[in-house]
């Protein structure tokens, strides 16, 4: 019964999801739909304003959709996209034991329907739907302990856009070399090539590299959501924002490290430093929450990280596509609603770590205590001097 209530409503929000968007402006695809279009017709990659920040290589993968109309070409995103999303939500079930004839896929659909990363995301034409796939694909591709395609797929995606680089990371603390070699080579490859082919490849080190490390353009400080954003909005000392973004990193390190022998730990670790890399960036999206899907869906394991109210409070914050925006709220309240994501993701991290430390304690009680009962063969010899 559940089904034939959930699925009805998950397909009639999607379809309505992509209509919406499909027909809307899609301003990020606007910005990659141009870059495309020039590369493709032999021109600079990167425009004067610097609007298009990816990596070489990613202009060739882009080019195709420049040469379409602006129209079908923000039709076809929006509806790859979606796709992407949905295929990474049954992989990531399926990981967990969640099987496609379930109603939690369709409950979950239902959700990212009206959430505000899914939404956001596909209104503005952007491809990190396309990335949570990949995303999905590189954990399934470590549990089934197919750890070289795992590392050239993830090289792959870091050569087109470098924000599952933090992956990389978690390979090193699940202890996956052979993943981490496989991804340096891929996306060496992919770089390399991209470099030797954009006539204006010293663009990326000169300007577009500094712009991101020094947390994108002036115009979009107000949309940034991590904790430099946070600070600069708030006006807080620079040294103050350096260590709670480095106590941050560290908090998700921590919890990363305390769950890599955990059952299926590739789908808590790499979502777990995917949101340490959130809070401690010099610019985050509130969208990027997308990632953290591999996280969520671990609510179905006994045990898991998610498994306690604060966290959904934390996801609630988020991902609600409410504005919460209140006329003629003074500027700090304002400010303060404004950074709701940043809130749900540190109350998800706080909740991630009290449950990491809870696990450890209740391994640690569990493990069986040694005795001082003698050996098979001592207490033999025993018996043979008492004769």
């Amino acid at each position: 019964m559940a089904r034939a209530v959930l699925w009805p409503l998950a397909v009639g929000s999607l379809v309505h999801l992509v209509v919406r968007s499909a027909t809307g402006t899609a301003p990020d695809l606007e910005i990659l739909w141009r870059g495309g279009a020039r590369l493709a017709a032999g021109e600079p990659l990167y425009d004067p304003l610097r609007e298009f920040i990816y990596p070489p290589v990613a202009g060739w993968l882009l080019a195709p959709l420049g040469l379409l109309s602006f129209r079908t070409a923000v039709v076809v995103v929006v509806v790859g996209g979606l796709l992407a999303v949905v295929a990474a939500t049954v992989l990531l079930l399926r990981q967990v034991g969640v099987r496609g004839d379930s109603a939690v896929l369709p409950a979950v659909l239902l959700a990212l329907a009206h959430s505000r990363p899914l939404a956001g995301l596909l209104h503005q034409g952007n491809i990190d739907t396309v990335l949570l796939l990949a995303e999905a694909g590189v954990i399934a591709l470590l549990l089934a302990r197919r750890d070289l395609a795992a590392g050239a797929l993830l090289g792959a995606v870091c050569a087109i856009k470098p924000t599952l680089a933090p992956v990389a990371l978690a390979l090193v603390v699940l202890g996956r070399g052979r993943a981490l070699l496989a991804a340096v080579v891929s996306g060496g490859v992919l770089s390399a090539l991209g470099l030797l082919t954009v006539p204006d490849r010293g663009t990326f080190f000169t300007d577009v590299l500094p712009l991101l490390a020094g947390g994108n353009r002036e115009v979009l400080i107000p949309y940034n959501r991590s904790i430099h954003g946070a600070a600069v909005e708030l006006g807080l000392p620079v040294s103050l924002d350096t260590v709670l973004r480095v106590a941050a990193f560290g908090a998700a390190c921590w919890i990363a490290w305390r769950r890599r022998s955990a059952p299926l730990a590739p789908l808590e670790v790499v979502p777990v430093l995917m949101l340490g890399t959130l809070l401690a960036s010099s610019f985050t999206w509130a969208n990027y929450s997308i990632y953290l899907l591999p996280l969520l869906v671990t609510v179905a394991l006994p045990g898991g990280l998610v498994r306690s109210w604060p966290a959904w409070a934390g996801v609630y914050l988020f991902a609600t596509a409410d504005a919460w925006h209140i006329e003629d709220l003074d500027e700090l309240p304002d400010t303060l609603l404004r950074l709701l994501p940043l809130w749900g993701w540190l109350l998800l991290l706080g909740a991630c770590a009290v449950n990491a430390y809870r696990s450890g304690r209740a391994v640690r009680a569990q493990a069986p205590t040694l005795t001082a009962e003698p050996a098979p063969h001592a207490a033999a010899a025993t018996s043979h001097r008492a004769a």
